[in-house]
């Protein structure tokens, strides 16, 4: 295997096929793009990532991003989900009642709802002191420096104008791209504040197909891409919104955030569909309605859903389709 860092082959020598894996964001829904890709990963028989060339990910799925790029094993990381997912997130359901949305809703009034200190464990133990100069594939993880309110993609050092965050811790990248405003507190890097980049990209696809093309060099037609969503394709809030909905309307239950990752994550499918054709596979599941699912609900009903909707996306996907996209390289 070549460098995963070394710059792309020059214009004019062969050009194989070029493939990307991006992983939305969606905190614990982050579980079922876990499970999918630990599926894959099982059905390979090696390393996921080894079968890529580019790995992006946004908020949770930087999570699943960065432990791809440094090749622990997928299963590792649904087990984090499962074993952690309770003290990173939260226990409970979705709140009910308007008293008991408001109670849930005043935890992140005055601070972040959760501290992060629980996933900055996880992420030590499994992926220690890397840098991103360490990652044994490319990677790109999204963020947002809010302290100057720009965008940030963290990248390893894979092409000449991606260098610069190679001594940047893996783990500090990471939950910075983690860091949604009011959930989880913002990541110091550098003396600036990061947070997360599902503020402008939560499906991370065009951010890597952008890599690609300007920074290493990629034609568009050489590219396939496969992109795992958190479940919620056609996300619709039980009861729906009233047209004069204020903050509680709004903000309880992961109503505004599920919104945002719904949409965003649609609409980036269209054009990604639009600029590469059928050499574009996105998995994701329909949102299931009353399931008690949330983007911060890490309940035991809640994991069994998600595992049960990423076993349902690799039976309804025609193996054939799944071949062109993962099959190991000549």
């Amino acid at each position: 295997m070549s460098n995963p860092h070394d710059p792309a082959p020059a214009a004019g020598a062969h050009a194989p096929e070029f493939r990307i894996l991006a992983v939305s964001g969606g905190g614990f829904l982050g579980l079922y793009a876990a499970s999918v890709l630990a599926q894959l990963e099982e059905q390979a028989g090696e390393p996921l990532a080894r079968r890529f060339d580019l790995v992006a990910g946004t908020s949770v799925g930087a999570v699943i991003a960065s432990s791809l790029a440094c090749e622990v094993p997928m299963r590792d990381v649904v087990e984090l989900f499962q074993r952690h997912g309770a003290e990173v997130f939260s226990p409970r359901q979705l709140p009910g009642g308007p008293v008991s949305r408001l109670i849930d809703l005043s935890r992140s009034v005055l601070g972040p709802k959760y501290s992060g200190a629980a996933l900055r464990r996880a992420l030590e133990a499994r992926l220690g002191r890397r840098t991103l100069a360490d990652t044994l594939h490319p990677l790109v993880l999204p963020a947002v420096n809010v302290t100057r309110c720009t965008s940030k993609v963290f990248k390893s050092p894979h092409a000449r104008g991606s260098r610069g965050d190679e001594h940047v811790s893996l783990v500090d990248a990471t939950l910075a791209s983690c860091a949604a405003p009011a959930y989880f507190p913002s990541v110091a890097i550098g003396g600036q504040l990061y947070a997360d980049g599902g503020l402008f990209a939560v499906a991370p696809d065009q951010v890597a197909l952008h890599e690609a093309q300007h920074f290493m060099g990629v034609e568009a037609s050489r590219v396939r891409m496969v992109s795992v969503g958190t479940a919620t394709a056609g996300y619709q809030p039980v009861g729906g919104i009233d047209d004069d909905a204020g903050a509680v309307g709004w903000l309880s239950g992961g109503r505004l955030i599920l919104t945002l990752i719904a949409v965003q994550q649609q609409h980036l499918q269209a054009m990604m569909e639009d600029r590469l054709g059928a050499r574009y596979l996105r998995l994701d599941a329909v949102w299931p309605p009353d399931a008690g699912l949330g983007v911060d609900v890490a309940t035991a009903h809640a994991a069994e859903v998600l595992l049960s909707l990423a076993r349902q996306t690799l039976a309804q996907t025609p193996r054939a389709r799944l071949r062109a996209f993962t099959a190991a390289r000549d």
